[in-house]
């Protein structure tokens, strides 16, 4: 007697839709894969940071500075419904913040920089102060680093007052506490 066998399809892996989708892909012009790339990266902000970032695009300073504002506004985001909880963080938008504001620095716009850290000091220090363990602190220390040190290099009044601004910002009391200190003159 012979069995038969039993007509059920074989469930695909995830891989298996790349040869496929390569194979459409290769039948189209370089115009339209420009065309498809631009528009599937304007319906999704991450595609289009990686894009950027995998092509290493020289942005003007004003979207510079809006990149920098939103990955703070990322980094420091949380559900008010679990404070005091471990809550779930955004570590990308942080390293695209310290990213982005030690480009600010290296290009020559401190002041664009200082009025974003002083940003990131206000949220991220809420954030911190909100959260069961604080363990963004670390990250907020690491971004506003670049900053501090172009501060403490250009050196004068203004960049004690600013010091003083973020210390004031700062809702925990200890982030960066000892360079800011130094800033103001107070070590």
């Amino acid at each position: 007697m012979v069995k038969k066998g039993t007509n059920k399809p074989r469930k695909l892996a995830e891989s298996d839709r790349f040869p496929l989708i390569e194979r459409v892909l290769r039948k189209r012009t370089k115009a339209d894969l420009v065309a498809m790339i631009l528009a599937i990266a304007k319906e999704h902000a991450v595609v289009a940071r990686e894009l950027e970032d995998r092509l290493n695009v020289e942005k003007p300073v004003d979207l510079l500075v809006a990149d920098v504002s939103s990955a703070i506004d990322r980094a420091t985001d949380f559900d008010e419904r679990m404070m005091n909880h471990n809550f779930d963080v955004d570590w990308q938008a942080y390293a695209d913040v310290q990213k982005g504001l030690s480009l600010l620095v290296k290009q020559g716009h401190l002041a664009e920089a200082k009025s974003l850290a002083l940003k990131l000091m206000k949220d991220g220090s809420y954030q911190v102060e909100c959260s069961d363990e604080g363990l963004m602190t670390d990250n907020i220390g690491q971004c506003l680093k670049p900053v501090i040190q172009a501060v403490q290099a250009a050196g004068g009044v203004e960049g004690a007052k600013w010091a003083s601004d973020m210390q004031k910002a700062d809702r925990v009391g200890f982030i960066c506490d000892k360079e800011l200190a130094k800033l103001r003159g107070k070590s």
